[in-house]
């Protein structure tokens, strides 16, 4: 039995849910808050859709302050959960993320999580790198003493939360290769599988999550996959089809970022991937109009990217994508959607896709 707090367990049974073939089968989506009280409406037409999760993206340059977002959705929402989706090592000291984490915890009870990436736009667009897997994990190790005990030290530095109780709050990991995957098996809580929906991708995903479980001893159980698929409901396929796009791309830069190696990247296409990983404009991340948009089709990617990374077309045919995804292991969605008029899009996936999943 694990008695030490700050070791990577399944927290609350209501906060994790149980993995397996039996499981029920989730959704959660993902915003970007351009607005904050417009992405308020967004999260509040989740919670009486029937949408588990909601995430809020971090990238200070882009968008409106996440903590600021994530406070308006905790007083005026009542059980959707909710959390950064993600913040880096890079921008917050691991202490004023406890702060943060802490503070919503506890307007939210229960319903809180804190995600943690390698940095994507956030860090582009202030000219810094990524952080590298050594500092996340440094990073993770240091945000559960904090939570945890109120004391920690990061980079040779003391550190403290002194007003904290104590009280668990998950902690996700944003992963789109084998390393991250592996990490987050061995330290986190839950992971944003960000690596494609296609069956084989899906089962060595699972398979990298459980090295990094076996490496801490750990059941893959206690970690709480959720996987990131691109989504849009329209009998039009192209029209769906356009309006991923620019996350589509996005999507696409991460198959070459930090590395190439286990990312499933056909040999044919490793030249063109590398070249948008190269050519992709941080500073328009998932911007229904970027230029991002115009490069994955002048690369002629945009039909890779769909078969590996999205969910769209009529609701018959995402239902059939994901239940190939489900067959294959995956039972939780947590997606991204861009593109306007979320609110109509929310309301029309749990009308016609999610009963099929109940």
């Amino acid at each position: 039995m694990n008695d030490d707090p700050t070791r990577p367990r399944a927290a609350r049974a209501s906060t994790l849910p149980l993995q397996g073939r039996d499981a029920p089968v989730r959704f959660g989506i993902n915003f970007l808050p351009h607005r904050a009280r417009e992405l308020l409406d967004w999260v509040k037409t989740a919670e009486d859709t029937g949408f588990d999760i909601a995430g809020v993206a971090d990238s200070q340059s882009l968008y409106r302050d996440v903590y600021v977002c994530e406070a308006l959705v905790a007083t005026n929402t009542s059980s959707i959960r909710f959390g950064a989706r993600v913040i880096n090592p890079l921008t917050r000291h691991p202490a004023v993320a406890a702060c943060a984490a802490a503070t919503l915890e506890e307007l939210a009870p229960g319903r809180t999580m804190l995600g943690i990436g390698t940095g994507d736009s956030a860090v582009d667009n202030i000219g810094i790198r990524p952080a590298t897997l050594a500092e996340m994990s440094d990073y993770v190790r240091t945000l559960r003493e904090l939570l945890a005990t109120g004391r920690s030290a990061y980079k040779g530095a003391p550190c403290k939360l002194a007003w904290w109780n104590g009280k668990r709050i998950p902690i996700y990991l944003a992963a789109s290769g084998p390393r991250t995957l592996q990490l987050a098996g061995e330290i986190a809580d839950g992971v944003i599988i960000n690596t494609g929906l296609t069956p084989e991708i899906i089962r060595d995903s699972i398979a990298q999550v459980r090295i990094g479980c076996a490496r801490a001893g750990r059941d893959l159980g206690e970690v709480d996959m959720w996987w990131l698929p691109l989504t849009c409901v329209d009998d039009d396929y192209q029209r769906a089809l356009d309006k991923v796009a620019p996350t589509l791309a996005s999507a696409g830069s991460h198959l070459t970022r930090l590395s190439t190696k286990g990312k499933h990247v056909p040999p044919e296409l490793m030249e063109k991937v590398k070249e948008l990983g190269r050519r992709y404009n941080s500073a328009q991340h998932d911007m229904p109009q970027s230029a991002n948009r115009a490069l994955i089709m002048e690369l002629e990617l945009i039909d890779y990217l769909a078969d590996r990374f999205a969910v769209i077309g009529s609701a018959r045919d995402c239902i059939a994508k994901l239940e190939r995804a489900i067959d294959a292991g995956a039972r939780q969605f947590w997606m991204s959607v861009h593109f306007d008029d979320k609110i109509a899009f929310m309301r029309e996936w749990s009308a016609q896709v999610m009963p099929a999943f109940r």
